[in-house]
């Protein structure tokens, strides 16, 4: 084989493996973004579906602020203030990360621990929430930590939203999340609800896409 037909030869063997490349790259790329929309998604990390779905208890470094509380049925409500799944902006800088409120309900005579088995677990976002009035009362104050967007069709409607959250420590973490518990019972307000995240959903999401 002369220098030129070896020529030749190479470059119609590159132009082909450039392709094959391209080729694959263009039809892999529907489908790398379909899995990253289904990551984007996802409200929490993904061992909290673990262990939710096997009913075991969190515990580890993530948990920023804990309590427990006894219930009138005998059982126990653990309430939890974590982190939230870590988020990236296009140009790969760190997004401030959520707030997740996460609720473990144990049996009656049932401690939590790492090998305990937990009856329910919910979650909610703990830094945003929700709130409609039947009709907003003159004395009415906002919390100094909270940021409020009236709705632009209801006046009566406002998504509130803990602010300051990097500078606050322990029980502050929960003042949201309490303040969604006493509004409830106030007679002005006719919705008052955090942010919900339907894990069972989010779980049947996470097999449906690994074939499980």
């Amino acid at each position: 084989m002369d220098s030129r037909t070896r020529f030749i030869v190479f470059g119609v063997g590159a132009c082909l493996g450039a392709f094959l490349l391209w080729f694959f790259n263009q039809h892999g790329k529907p489908a790398r973004e379909h899995r990253k929309a289904i990551m984007t998604s996802l409200s929490l990390p993904g061992m909290y579906y673990d262990s939710a779905v096997q009913q075991k208890s969190l515990f580890g470094h993530f948990i920023l602020a804990e309590r427990r509380q006894p219930r009138a049925d005998g059982t126990l409500a653990r309430e939890m203030i974590t982190g939230g799944r870590n988020r990236f902006a296009e140009d790969g800088r760190a997004l401030a990360n959520d707030l997740i409120l996460v609720t473990e309900i144990y049996a009656a005579g049932v401690t939590p621990s790492e090998d305990a088995k937990v009856s329910e677990v919910s979650f909610a976002y703990a830094d945003r929430a929700q709130i409609t009035f039947r009709e907003i009362p003159e004395s009415w104050k906002w919390h100094s930590r909270f940021t409020y967007k009236k709705d632009a069709t209801n006046p009566l409607h406002f998504q509130v939203s803990l602010s300051g959250v990097t500078s606050l420590k322990g029980e502050e973490l929960f003042l949201l999340v309490d303040h969604i518990k006493s509004s409830q019972s106030n007679r002005s307000i006719t919705l008052a609800q955090l942010g919900l995240i339907d894990w069972k959903a989010e779980a049947d999401l996470i097999r449906k896409e690994s074939g499980q």
